[in-house]
């Protein structure tokens, strides 16, 4: 059950199509401040922001009880006079069929829209679309070229998409240094997904990218301090292996302890191969006894105290 190494990939990071984006336009905003009382008024008679702002309201139950199919009827009345925004939410709507029948022909022509007048997220959006032939056929080299022109404007999840299709997503043949490059950009925006597979690239290297355990560790250990599971378990393994880092079966029990707790199955499978409890997979030295786990569970509560000390003073 030997796993070397564990980044997020392709099909993991884009299983559903546009779920991510979903979440990301929803925390959007229009350009003027409204409150519910100005927005209705102003969108009565026909301001595209206020229409939006409105649509986004009845999308996120903020202010008024959610409701999709006012959702879309309010992006329907923005969209239709061109506001960028609204385009591609009415798009992902469509994708998703909230409030309206699922039509990815549809979304693809709200999305397209919207990415013409530049709009980031509409560029990430129909990039995806490409990628997965939603309403198109499917054609990794037009979404590679969205996926740029959204990265070229900051889109986080466009430059996480670049770095996995680099590492060989979609049939590509890998690039280690152009997978680098674009996780590093998506690092330097506090994403821990991307620090977690600039561990992977460096634990692996390859295509113009020399391998570099002790940089991988660095890598994980920033994904794995910012409480991102995958990151845990991939620092649990080079503890488990000595592989960058000093040999230390307490501190990998507490990373796979911590990678449990974030919804990895294989972090538990790791705790059970260091108790003793199963006779497969890489560990083959001496369980661990019941005063080390229990160290182990001491660093890992000290580390999620911390961890939660830390999210309440950003906040």
């Amino acid at each position: 059950m030997k796993m070397n190494g564990f980044n997020d990939g392709w099909m993991a990071r884009f299983g559903w199509l546009l779920a991510p984006v979903l979440a990301v336009v929803l925390a959007g905003c229009a350009t003027r401040e409204f409150t519910m009382e100005t927005a209705q008024r102003e969108a009565a008679q026909g301001d595209r922001e206020a229409q939006y702002y409105l649509g986004r309201a009845y999308a996120r139950g903020e202010g008024v009880p959610q409701d999709y199919a006012k959702a879309v009827g309010y992006l329907k009345e923005s969209a239709g006079q061109g506001y960028a925004k609204a385009q591609n939410n009415l798009g992902v709507f469509y994708a998703q069929g909230l409030g309206v029948p699922q039509n990815y022909p549809e979304a693809l022509k709200w999305f397209s829209q919207a990415a013409e007048q530049g709009d980031p997220l509409a560029k990430y959006s129909l990039a995806l679309s490409y990628a997965q032939g939603r309403g198109v056929a499917t054609n990794l080299t037009e979404a590679v070229k969205w996926y740029q022109r959204a990265a070229a404007q900051g889109q986080l999840e466009a430059e996480l998409a670049l770095g996995d299709i680099y590492l060989g997503g979609g049939g590509r043949p890998a690039d280690y240094r152009a997978a680098r490059k674009w996780f590093e950009r998506a690092a330097a925006q506090k994403s821990a997904s991307a620090e977690n597979s600039l561990g992977y690239v460096y634990e692996h290297g390859g295509s113009g990218v020399a391998g570099d355990v002790a940089k991988a560790v660095k890598h994980y250990r920033l994904a794995a301090a910012a409480g991102y599971g995958k990151g845990q378990l991939n620092l649990g393994r080079m503890y488990l292996d000595g592989a960058g880092v000093e040999k230390d079966l307490i501190e990998a029990y507490k990373w796979f302890y911590l990678a449990s707790r974030n919804g990895g199955r294989l972090g538990r499978h790791y705790m059970d191969e260091l108790a003793g409890t199963v006779t497969y997979g890489d560990f083959k030295g001496t369980p661990l006894t019941a005063e080390q786990i229990r160290e182990a569970m001491r660093r890992a509560k000290e580390f999620q105290d911390n961890l939660a000390k830390h999210q309440t003073q950003s906040h």
